[in-house]
C-alpha cells in the first residue's frame, strides 16, 4: 500500500509539471502527460538508473496501476459521451440520410489504410525482412488508419472544444474508426497466426449488434426508470449510483466482446444522455477527480512500456519521414475531404481533420499488439511509435490556427 501511494504521487507530480510545461510551449496539457509516461518509463529513468525503476515501477511493483488507468479511460468516455449530440451527427448536405461522423470515418481510414499498406509494401525487406510480408503491410495500413479516441477527447476537453460541433463529428468519427481498427486488428492477428480467417472478424460484429440490443433493453426498461426516479427525489447519490455500475457492465461487456472498454462508456452514455441533469451531476461529482487523478495514471502507465532502444541504425530515421507523411496526409486528407462531402464549412472540416489526425495511445496499443502476433519488427515498431507522437503533437497548433480562422485550406 505504501508503495502504492508513493507511486501515485509521484505520478501525479509529474503529470501537473509536464502537462505545464506542455502548456508554456502551446501544447495540449495531455502531451505532456504522455511526455511525463515516458520519462518516468525504463526509456529515462530505466537508463538513468534501472534499478530505482525496477523498484518503483519496474513489473512487479505496478500491479494495480493498469486497472485505475483503465477506469479513468472508462470514465473520460462517458463523460465525453455526455455531450454528444447525435443529432448534429448526421449529415447536414447532400447525404442528409448518412450520418456524417460515418463518411468522416470511412475517408478517414481509407486513404491513409491505403497509403499505409503501400509504405509497408515498400519498406518491408529494409525494416522487417524477418516478418511475413502479407501480415506486415496490412499492419501497417491499420497502424496508420486508427485514431486515438482517448487522447483525442482529452485535446477537446483541455482547449476547450467540447460542445463544439466539428469536435463532437470529429470524436462521433473516432469512435467508428476505433471500432473498425480494432475489428480490423483482429483479422490481421487471424492472418499473422493462422493464415486468412475471417471467423473472428464475424464473432466481434454479431457481439457488438447483440451487445447493442441487450444494452438498448436494458437501459430503457431498467436503468432509465431508475435514474427517473433518482432524479424526482433529488438525489445524486442515487442517480450515481445507478448510472456508475450500468457504464463499467457495458465497459466489461465490450471488453468481453473483443473490442476497447471505451466503447462501451461511450455507448452507455449515449443511452442515458437524455436523463434530466445527468450531465451536471457527473461534472459536479466525478468530473474533477477523473482528470486529475484517474486519467494521469493511465498516460503514465501507458508510456512505461515505451523505449527507444531500436534506434541505433539509420534506417530506420530514413523510413520516419515517409511513414509520418502518409500517416498525417492521409488521415488529415481523408477525413478533410469526408466533412467536406457532408456539407461542413472548409475552416471546420480542418479542424476534423486535425483532430482525427490523433494517434497516441491506441496507437501504442495496437503496435503492441503488432508485436505480440508477429506482424511487426523492432525496428517498424519503433518508426511507427514516433508517428504516433509526431502526429499527435501536431494536433494542438493545427488547433490553435483553427482558433484564429487561418487554417482554411484550399
Amino acid at each position: 500500500m505504501a508503495l502504492w501511494l508513493m507511486q501515485l504521487a509521484l505520478i501525479l507530480t509529474a503529470c501537473s509539471c509536464f502537462g505545464w510545461l506542455a502548456q508554456r510551449i502551446g501544447q495540449a496539457k495531455v502531451v505532456g502527460e504522455l511526455a511525463a509516461g515516458i520519462v518516468l518509463g525504463p526509456a529515462v529513468l530505466g537508463a538513468l538508473d534501472m534499478r530505482f525503476y525496477q523498484a518503483i515501477f519496474g513489473p512487479a511493483a505496478s500491479v494495480g496501476l493498469s486497472d485505475l488507468g483503465d477506469l479513468g479511460v472508462i470514465a473520460l468516455m462517458f463523460q465525453i459521451g455526455l455531450h454528444m449530440n447525435l443529432g448534429e451527427m448526421s449529415s447536414p448536405g447532400s447525404l442528409k440520410k448518412v450520418p456524417a461522423s460515418a463518411v468522416v470515418a470511412l475517408a478517414g481510414m481509407l486513404l491513409p489504410l491505403a497509403g499505409g499498406m503501400a509504405i509497408g509494401y515498400l519498406s518491408h525487406d529494409a525494416l522487417a525482412p524477418q516478418i511475413a510480408e502479407l501480415p506486415y503491410v496490412l499492419f501497417c495500413g491499420v497502424a496508420l488508419s486508427v485514431s486515438a479516441l482517448p487522447v483525442m477527447a482529452r485535446i477537446v476537453v483541455d482547449m476547450d472544444l467540447v460542445d463544439v460541433p466539428p469536435s463532437m463529428l470529429a470524436l462521433s468519427a473516432a469512435m467508428l474508426t476505433d471500432l473498425v481498427g480494432w475489428i480490423m486488428l483482429a483479422f490481421v492477428s487471424a492472418v499473422a497466426m493462422a493464415g486468412p480467417d475471417a471467423s473472428e472478424t464475424w464473432k466481434i460484429v454479431a457481439g457488438i449488434a447483440a451487445f447493442l440490443l441487450v444494452s438498448k433493453i436494458v437501459a430503457r426498461f431498467i436503468v432509465l426508470p431508475m435514474a427517473a426516479d433518482a432524479v424526482k427525489t433529488a438525489s445524486s447519490a442515487k442517480l450515481l449510483s445507478v448510472v456508475v455500475p450500468y457504464v463499467l457492465l457495458s465497459a466489461w461487456a465490450t471488453t468481453e466482446i473483443g473490442t476497447h472498454s471505451a466503447f462501451g462508456a461511450l455507448l452507455a452514455a449515449v443511452m442515458l444522455r437524455d436523463v434530466p441533469g445527468l450531465q451536471e451531476q457527473w461534472e459536479l461529482k466525478m468530473e474533477g477527480f477523473v482528470n486529475t487523478v484517474l486519467l494521469p495514471v493511465f498516460f503514465v502507465y501507458s508510456g512505461l512500456s515505451v523505449t527507444f532502444e531500436n534506434f541505433d541504425g539509420s534506417s530506420l530515421w530514413l523510413w520516419f519521414l515517409p511513414f509520418l507523411c502518409v500517416a498525417f496526409v492521409g488521415k488529415f486528407g481523408g477525413a478533410y475531404l469526408g466533412a467536406r462531402v457532408c456539407g461542413v464549412t472548409r475552416r471546420d472540416a480542418a479542424l476534423v481533420g486535425s483532430l482525427m489526425n490523433t494517434r497516441g495511445l491506441v496507437e501504442l496499443v495496437v503496435l503492441a499488439a503488432g508485436l505480440q502476433m508477429h506482424a511487426l519488427s523492432q525496428s517498424a515498431y519503433a518508426v511507427l511509435l514516433l508517428v504516433a507522437l509526431g502526429t499527435t503533437a501536431m494536433t494542438s497548433p493545427f488547433i490553435r490556427l483553427w482558433r484564429r480562422g487561418a487554417l482554411r485550406p484550399a
